[in-house]
């Protein structure tokens, strides 16, 4: 799991999540958790984007270790 970057242009992170081969999902720190390849998980990760700090405690798991690559320049480093 990896947290995104302060600032993040969430449009392109979803545009790159698109690339992925398996599954990515959001944790939020309250247990919530949006695949973000649903449209609806999207749009409800997209509505949080306002609450910097629910973007901030939340983290990133790609199903494929590959697939943190591609989401490399939206990620902080472990």
């Amino acid at each position: 799991m990896r947290k995104l970057k302060k600032d993040t242009d969430l449009a392109k992170f979803l545009i790159a999540v698109k690339a992925c081969k398996n599954d990515v999902f959001f944790d939020s720190n309250e247990g919530d958790i949006l695949n973000l390849a649903s449209t609806l998980s999207q749009y409800v990760f997209c509505s949080i984007a306002g609450k910097e700090s629910i973007l901030e405690n939340g983290s990133v798991r790609c199903v494929n270790e590959e697939d943190y690559s591609l989401l490399a320049d939206f990620l902080c480093e472990d």
